[in-house]
């Protein structure tokens, strides 16, 4: 009786096993997993889901940021002028998907589209993005090849074919899915082997026209990328719907267009313009070389557009509305704006009024002395502001475009024979005014129908030159305007004071052959020999002989080290990116004919902003200030930073400086640079005649020279340093006839608007 009572308190009847059950357990089972997943998704996952859904409902446009301002002021006024500022104009654009004849589009657009001397300044960024870009292994005939300029012809016919191609372009050729992606999902992408996917970096790109199955592409990368495969596959379309087709429209072409998609709307469908913020420069040409231009796709080129191009440009925003659930705008309820930030203003240190006189005086002197081209630098030697700074021949930011414009030329057929000689280039070809001088220019040829030759050149016939400021991006030869950097550092030494005699007596022999006993090289005099002279009239009749009796005394290394504590084995720094560095080799590396022939400027070459701003050390006592353009930067936020004046070091005593600065005077009082001097008032200042050379021949024969002149006022307490070069004069070769002149007329109109009475 025990053991069957025990054996029932130990049985449990069991549940039956039947399609209820079953259906129980299971619906239990499926609840809990909803109520995990809602959980991930409502709780875990929140912030993702609330952004993902933002994306779906809102509809977003760009907004664009204001392109900041360059500014310069009229120091005495401290009015303020605007050299770069914005304005509004049209942009084109189409939306391929709605374009029904792309040829006939293209056909009307292209007349009113095309602009030459535009497509020409294209090329000219294609080439010299090229050229900054050659790989190393390139041969000369493919280098040829790929920086050749295109033609007129092969312009308009680009110009023509990728109007096409952008309206015609239903599907983009590739997009951006996602970036800043970790290295396991790039991993696992580059695993998928898709086709038309590419993992570059952290980054993925999609290349629509090579993807052969959109759903399988996109069920496959949206896990990884976080885009629902649904999003994804529309996206993977690259559906192309909106393509800026020219910007900044005039507004005669606007107009233009606007009446024929009045006229005929069901072709025109799919091409609209909106306002845009464009470049505008209110002073047109004044300093143009210093600030550049921005091109057609809002990009700074030269200048201070291109080296402030990142501040200058802005961080754009962004206005999103909500979309109902066929995707249009509502217009109650909740929208976000990001506002843009605006570009940076820049403002210069370039007095406006100077600015303005500098320009005109070179201008004319330039023309007047026939030379081919012509640089000023003005600078606070105290400060190392930068007062002006002017090229010329210049050109028109507004229309940068049209230095590419050209005029027929007429030759003789002596002249084709004489002075016309063809380059590696077909159709181009150099006409030298003077043969035997290094002073040329382009010339185009072109076979017209009945295959007769014609010739044009650039209107202002340099061409994109004018888009280089040379006072920092072209080094040259500074000739005997060095002379005063040298002196200084012999005196600095202790080498030679400036009433050191030696025997000017003949030319001077350097570098002694070992095989023939003689000297290779003489050193000569361009105005005779002076006897018994002290060194102040060494500096003041530019004595090439007595500079070398100097380069003897100094040796190669105590003047190189000098070099370098004035800065010349370095760039400045100012504030441009296309600042150059001239050429000085190591001093381990001279000959005896080299160390003298650099103590007059002769074998080496630097920057005029490098000179200038040694003569600034010379004028200020003997340190080296950190040159600079800009004034003051002013940001969206209100903020403002400003340049102060920075010395980099001390280059020479200021007993040396005072030394340096009376034979400076005497060398226009009583040397060459005569025709430097200033009515009623003493300026220091040194003249400078670069010789230049052809096939290893020294040239001679007048237009072959580069003359100089650098110098400073008043000499008591110095506000201004002046350096003037021109290239090949063809009215007179020597400076003192003249860049000194050109240099009086500025001194002059300085020492009147400073209001600086006379001290002679």
């Amino acid at each position: 009786m025990y053991k069957i009572q025990t054996a029932m308190k130990s049985y449990r009847p069991k549940i039956p096993i039947n399609k209820i059950t079953i259906l129980f357990i299971s619906s239990a089972f499926v609840t809990a997993i909803i109520i995990l997943r809602l959980f991930q998704l409502q709780v875990i996952q929140y912030d993702y889901y609330e952004a993902m859904a933002k994306r779906a409902q809102f509809g977003s446009s760009e907004i664009p940021a204001e392109r900041g301002e360059i500014i310069i002021k009229d120091m005495h006024s401290d009015e303020e002028f605007l050299l770069a500022t914005n304005i509004t104009l049209n942009l084109l654009y189409a939306d391929p998907m709605l374009i029904k004849d792309p040829q006939y589009i293209t056909a009307k657009l292209v007349p009113l589209l095309f602009n030459l001397e535009d497509e020409r300044a294209a090329d000219e960024e294609r080439i010299n993005k090229a050229a900054r870009s050659l790989p190393e292994e390139i041969t000369e005939e493919e280098k040829e090849k790929l920086l050749k300029p295109l033609t007129d012809d092969e312009l308009k016919a680009a110009f023509g074919q990728n109007l096409l191609e952008k309206i015609s372009q239903k599907q983009r050729p590739s997009l951006l899915l996602a970036e800043k992606l970790s290295q396991e999902k790039t991993t696992s992408i580059n695993r998928l082997n898709l086709t038309g996917i590419k993992v570059i970096e952290d980054k993925v790109y999609a290349y629509p026209p090579q993807i052969t199955s959109l759903s399988h592409t996109a069920k496959s990368l949206a896990p990884i990328v976080d885009i629902p495969v649904s999003s994804l596959e529309k996206i993977l379309k690259g559906e192309s719907r909106y393509v800026p087709l020219q910007t900044r429209l005039y507004p005669d072409t606007s107009a233009e267009i606007k009446k024929m998609m009045s006229q005929e709307k069901s072709k025109w469908m799919g091409i609209g313009m909106h306002e845009e913020y464009f470049r505008y420069y209110p002073e047109n040409s004044l300093a143009a070389s210093i600030i550049g231009y921005v091109s057609r796709n809002n990009v700074g080129q030269y200048g201070i557009e291109s080296s402030f191009n990142s501040q200058l440009q802005g961080t754009p925003g962004k206005f999103e509305t909500k979309k109902d659930s066929v995707g249009r705008q509502i217009t109650m309820g909740d929208s976000i704006i990001t506002p843009a930030t605006n570009g940076d203003d820049i403002v210069l240190t370039i007095d406006r009024s100077v600015q303005l006189k500098v320009e005109e005086i070179l201008a004319n002197d330039v023309d007047s002395f026939q030379a081919d081209n012509g640089q000023v630098i003005v600078m606070n030697p105290k400060t190392g502001a930068i007062i002006a700074m002017a090229n010329y021949p210049t050109f028109n930011p507004n229309e940068y475009g049209k230095i590419f414009e050209k005029v027929e030329i007429f030759l003789t057929e002596e002249e084709k024979e004489k002075n016309l000689f063809p380059s590696k280039e077909e159709g181009l070809y150099y006409y030298y005014p003077n043969p035997a001088a290094l002073s040329r220019y382009p010339v185009f040829e072109t076979i017209d129908k009945n295959g007769v030759a014609r010739y044009h050149r650039y209107k202002n016939r340099v061409g994109p030159e004018v888009y280089h400021n040379k006072i920092v991006a072209w080094p040259y030869e500074p000739g005997s305007c060095f002379k005063t950097i040298a002196m200084a550092a012999a005196i600095d030494d202790g080498d030679v004071t400036p009433n050191t005699t030696y025997n000017d007596s003949g030319p001077i022999g350097v570098d002694m052959n070992v095989y023939t006993g003689k000297y290779d090289f003489e050193i000569k005099n361009s105005s005779g020999y002076y006897g018994l002279v002290n060194m102040t009239t060494v500096l003041g009749k530019s004595l090439n002989t007595g500079m070398t009796f100097i380069s003897k005394k100094m040796g190669p290394a105590l003047f190189y080290s000098y070099l370098k504590k004035f800065g010349f084995l370095d760039r400045t720094d100012i504030e441009f990116d296309s600042e150059a560095l001239g050429k000085i080799n190591y001093f381990e590396n001279w000959t005896e004919s080299e160390l003298a022939t650099h103590t007059f400027g002769q074998g080496l070459t630097v920057t005029m902003i490098q000179l200038a701003n040694a003569y600034s050390a010379i004028a200020n006592g003997g340190v080296l200030m950190h040159p600079h353009i800009v004034s003051e930067i002013r940001r969206d936020d209100g903020s403002v930073s400003k340049t102060d004046p920075f010395e980099i070091r001390r280059v020479l005593s200021e007993d040396t400086s005072a030394k340096m600065i009376k034979m400076l005077i005497n060398a226009v009082e009583e040397g060459v640079a005569k025709e430097a001097a200033v009515p009623n008032h003493f300026v220091a200042a040194k003249t400078g005649t670069a010789q230049t050379y052809k096939y290893n021949r020294a040239l001679t024969e007048i237009g072959t020279t580069i003359v100089s002149i650098a110098g400073f006022a008043p000499v008591d307490d110095p506000k201004f340093v002046i350096v003037i070069k021109m290239d090949y004069p063809r009215s007179n070769m020597w400076c003192a006839q003249t860049a000194a002149v050109t240099f009086s007329k500025i001194a002059e109109y300085l020492f009147d608007y400073y209001n600086v009475p006379p001290d002679r």
